[in-house]
């Protein structure tokens, strides 16, 4: 006698079972069934209906759709189609199925006509090991047995490692009654799956249903086996009535094979066995498009091209470098097309990684190329690295060469009457004198001269080997910039020019043959375990280094360091098991000497537990190096601002713009240099001299962590010390840096030493919490200063208000060690109405 099967059945993969009752009840809310999908791992959409708890662990969004088509002799009621869409949110899930029943001639009552089901999941994770979902299901139907059914499933999940999942399902736990008062029944579902290799490569699983009315289990196994090329083999297989006397069991079982290429899915597979019999056997057909992909037939080769419309900040930079490494080992990446419109790095550091990582492109066999539009001169240095640069021919390259320029604002106060006092250590720690002095000091000026020269030796190697020219014929061509579009072309500086609708042309023209040119990497791969692999983790010192929290300053694009947040980063790496080792990431100029004291502490506990390497990027100089000393290796570009070991301290006086005013102030104190820190009235001479002597304690001690940490002498340390910015080349030959390289080579380091694998996990700290304004900025695509912001400031004037605004949020009683503000400029006087800037970071110091 053929038994009736339950229609959660799932299609796909091998079920086997427990114990079993005499007659399986099919209850009128059931779902249909998703065809190979096991209840403890099932992540795709199809989880809506399996176990809504599994929604959080979704990689990416999903469109599914599945058709279960048996003859009419099977007693299966479970016919018909069902669509899901589903999406994963930070830690959320959610999901909408949409269920044709369709039940063949020999389902049983109350199946006797057609339904649809509409159901919501939705899913809350907890971490990686835990998860919980619900899922609410109305249906609608002509026979009134059927319709007016409202449901209601909730469901847990646990992954505790990676080769054990378990969840437990309450189905129908409101016992749906439908429009007849034709009730269902409440059911429970517990289940576990295996990953004997850790990884999704083999699983098998073992599940059972519990029917509470009924006082009857239904048990279920699962396997399922990744096809290297093609998919994924899946099989299942439901028994009844093992402890009858009267049949032998009753069995159903579904053998398949989904088929994936890139984004898409394709399933099918067989439904047999003798609890359908050979008049209801039928096949199951399925297909997804989703936002990731998993192990399959190898995709058609593609071109990656990624739009930069913004100058990406500091993490924005990471994020783009890892993308372009993704890519370097992507097989199905042939090339990669860079479309700017903007320019690509914040700062000549920046660019050099950019620039290593599309060598590191083409070291891979990926053929590389440049579009721009209306560039400067790091989108050149960038491109200059790749196979061929286009421009449009209405555009230009506005560049003619390297400048700096410092903002002094001693004039300034002078006519408002107000006073800079300030005392350093160094005579090359010249950061002091831009609010003291209208200009630099010959020892600033030599620096600032040198520190341009240096960064044109890096400007030129890069650009004149990429672009196949010597040094002198570069350094000559520039000097008749800018350009525009055919002049560029005409000096050899770019290869062609391409409108924005000949670049599919230009493409093809690159690799050889017609492209299918694909925006960006737009498909993650789909992962490999269900709990993350032990990893690395990069701690972001970025922007002026503060006392407390970390702040943004949206309106201005300033970022400010906060110790307490880098400080509290430190320590959860440090106390993370599953980080094996640590890039500490350093973009920062400097600031509070006691940020960075506190901060090298924390960096000095966690290098004392985990291998941690120093990486520089735009910057690591004074308060910024002063912190990158607590651990070995430091990696720095060779543009990398760094060195600045100096002190200085003091305050402005307001006093005589007050009086100005016409506001006078009067002070009562119990001791002479009670309001010594005031900013109403000058040092005194005693002051001064005790101000110096603490600077110079503040000097000694600096000096005294860098020579621990590098292992030299305090006279060494000295001598390329007293406040001298140094680029990374420089600080390598002097022992301040150990290697010159880029963000990359430090992760390769970190991996090493952590004794991970190259696709190791890799985390961000601290997590980016910025302020209320700031997110609806950044949602409105507000970053930096805008042409409305600059509406409220004047753009000549906008770089003054930056270069001035971090000394309004530092404590004028705390001694500073802070490299000089600088913009990095790159003339472009007769392309437009008024010289452009290329755009900067808050992190360029």
């Amino acid at each position: 006698m053929k038994r009736r099967l339950a229609p959660w059945l799932a299609l796909g993969t091998l079920t086997i079972a427990g114990h079993a009752a005499a007659d399986p009840p099919i209850s009128a809310s059931e779902s249909m069934p998703a065809p190979g999908r096991a209840l403890a791992s099932n992540d795709d959409a199809s989880s809506i209906a399996t176990n809504p708890a599994n929604l959080p662990f979704l990689p990416d969004p999903e469109l599914r759709w599945s058709w279960i088509a048996t003859r009419d002799g099977s007693p299966l009621p479970m016919r018909g189609h069902a669509i899901d869409v589903a999406a994963p949110l930070w830690i959320l899930g959610s999901g909408l199925r949409l269920e044709l029943v369709d039940p063949p001639a020999g389902a049983p009552a109350p199946f006797t006509a057609n339904a649809q089901w509409i159901r919501w999941g939705f899913g809350l994770r907890a971490g990686q090991a835990l998860s919980f979902g619900t899922s609410l299901g109305w249906s609608m139907s002509n026979a009134a047995s059927l319709d007016g059914q409202f449901s209601t499933t909730a469901g847990l999940s646990m992954r505790p490692g990676n080769w054990l999942a378990m969840s437990l399902v309450a189905r129908d736990f409101n016992i749906p009654t439908a429009a007849d008062g034709t009730r269902g029944q409440r059911a429970w579902d517990v289940g576990l799956a295996l990953r004997p290799l850790g990884t999704r490569t083999v699983e098998v699983g073992a599940e059972a249903r519990y029917h509470e009315r009924d006082e009857v289990w239904v048990p279920r196994f699962t396997a399922g086996v990744d096809v290297p090329w093609v998919g994924r083999l899946r099989g299942d297989l439901v028994a009844y009535d093992l402890d009858s006397s009267i049949d032998d069991p009753s069995l159903v079982a579904t053998a398949g094979l989904d088929v994936n290429l890139g984004p898409m899915q394709a399933s099918g597979g067989g439904i047999f066995g003798s609890a359908v019999g050979e008049d209801g056997a039928g096949f199951y057909a399925g297909a997804a498009i989703r936002g990731f992909r998993e192990p399959g037939a190898p995709g058609a080769s593609y071109v990656a091209r990624i739009d930069l419309d913004e100058t990406p900040g500091s993490r924005g930079h990471v994020r783009l470098l890892r993308k372009l490494w993704k890519m370097a080992d992507d097989p199905a990446v042939e090339a990669v097309l860079l479309v700017k419109r903007d320019e690509p790095a914040s700062s000549l550091a920046h660019a050099e990684e950019l620039g290593d990582a599309i060598r590191t492109l083409k070291a891979r066999g990926k053929k590389v190329a440049c579009h721009l539009e209306d560039a400067k001169g790091r989108a050149l240095f960038v491109c200059a690295q790749a196979d061929r640069i286009a421009m449009n021919p209405a555009g230009g390259l506005r560049t003619a060469g390297l400048s700096s320029r410092y903002f002094y604002l001693g004039g300034l106060l002078e006519k408002l009457n107000v006073k800079a006092d300030f005392v350093r250590i160094g005579a090359h720690k010249s950061a002091a004198e831009q609010l003291t002095r209208s200009e630099s000091t010959e020892t600033a000026r030599r620096d600032h001269q040198d520190l341009v020269d240096q960064y044109e030796a890096v400007y030129l190697h890069d650009v004149g080997g990429g672009r196949r020219m010597s040094v002198s014929r570069l350094r000559a061509t520039l000097a008749g910039g800018p350009f525009l579009a055919a002049e560029a072309r005409q000096a050899g500086l770019i290869d062609a020019l391409v409108y924005p609708d000949e670049i599919d042309r230009f493409v093809d023209e690159l690799v050889g043959h017609p492209a299918i040119v694909i925006d960006d990497r737009p498909f993650d791969e789909a992962p490999k375990r269900w709990v993350a692999r032990d990893g690395v983790a990069i701690v972001y010192l970025d922007g002026d280094m503060i006392d407390g929290e970390s702040s943004h300053v949206p309106f201005l694009g300033l970022r400010f360091a906060g110790s307490r947040t880098i400080a509290k980063a430190l320590e959860d790496v440090r106390d993370d098991p599953s980080v094996r080792a640590v890039v500490f990431r350093i973009e920062t100029g400097g600031g509070s000497s006691l940020a960075a004291d506190v901060i090298l502490r924390e960096a000095q506990l966690t290098a004392q537990k985990k291998p941690m390497v120093i990486s520089m990027g735009t910057a690591a100089a004074s308060g910024g190096y002063y912190a990158a000393v607590a651990s070995k290796p430091i990696y720095a570009n060779r543009s990398t601002v760094t060195g600045s070991i100096g002190i200085f301290y003091g305050k402005v006086d307001v006093s005589g713009l007050l009086g100005q005013l016409g506001v006078g102030s009067e002070a009562f104190r119990t001791g002479p240099r009670a309001d010594a820190e005031s900013f109403f009235r000058p040092f005194t001479d005693d002051e001064r001299a005790e101000l110096g002597r603490k600077v110079k304690q503040f000097y000694d001690l600096f000096i005294g962590r860098v020579a621990e940490g590098r292992g030299m002498t305090a006279e060494e340390v000295d001598a390329v010390a007293r406040g001298r910015v140094w680029t990374g080349a420089q600080a390598k030959e002097r022992g301040l840096v150990d290697r010159v390289g880029g963000l990359r080579e430090a992760l390769e380091e970190a991996r090493r030493l952590g004794g991970v694998d190259r696709d190791a996990p890799v985390a961000e700290l601290p997590e980016e919490d910025d302020s209320l304004l700031g997110f609806l900025l950044g949602a409105a695509g507000v970053s930096a200063p805008t042409p409305s912001l600059a509406g409220m400031i004047p753009v000549p004037l906008t770089d003054v208000v930056r270069a001035l605004a971090p000394f309004m949020v530092f404590d004028a009683s705390r001694p500073m060690a802070r490299v000089d503000l600088f913009e990095e400029l790159e003339p472009v006087r007769g392309l437009t109405s008024r010289p452009a800037r290329a755009e900067r970071a808050p992190d360029e110091r």
